[in-house]
């Protein structure tokens, strides 16, 4: 074994993050591809939420919207899974988008993906204001989830008034 070997992760074995194991315990029934999609989305939706080191409850009921809305979660549901999320956000933000849009590229089209873009805005907008580092961050999720830019700009209109470079 070199040196070199100790800074490199095998697959196999890494652990499975906290909310991960949270997500397959909570919902042992849901097939694995329903239990990937919502610890992607809750984890890029945390991820906005935290970009600006401050989570709003406006935030969090945005986060457990779209996990209502997408992934068809009751509201206590989707309250646990938006719990764990933000519970673990600090973890979860060291994890690079892309992780979470491999996943998403292999289960999900295009239109999907551009949903999950509009609730990467709501989720910045929910506190009435979209930084720019907050745009930016979601920028970054659209290259990874392999959309095109105007896919970006048409999720990024949604939440037109509320970006904080137009104020």
């Amino acid at each position: 074994m070199s040196f070199w070997d100790i800074f490199i992760a095998k697959e196999e074995a890494k652990p499975k993050s906290v909310l991960q194991s949270k997500v397959q315990e909570q919902f042992p029934n849901y097939p694995e591809s329903k239990r990937i999609l919502i610890s992607c989305l809750a984890g890029l939706c945390a991820r906005i939420a935290y970009v600006d080191f401050d989570i709003s409850p406006k935030e969090k009921d945005a986060i457990k919207g779209a996990l209502s809305k997408w992934m068809n979660l009751s509201e206590e549901e989707a309250d646990f899974v938006a719990t764990s999320a933000l519970d673990e956000v600090k973890e979860l933000s060291g994890i690079e988008p892309r992780k979470y849009c491999t996943a998403l590229n292999d289960l999900l089209d295009n239109d999907d993906k551009l949903h999950i873009l509009e609730s990467l805005f709501q989720v910045s907008a929910a506190d009435g204001n979209v930084e720019e580092l907050e745009s930016e961050e979601i920028r970054i999720i659209a290259t990874a989830l392999l959309l095109e830019h105007k896919h970006f700009i048409a999720a990024r209109a949604t939440v037109a008034k509320y970006l904080g470079a137009l104020k």
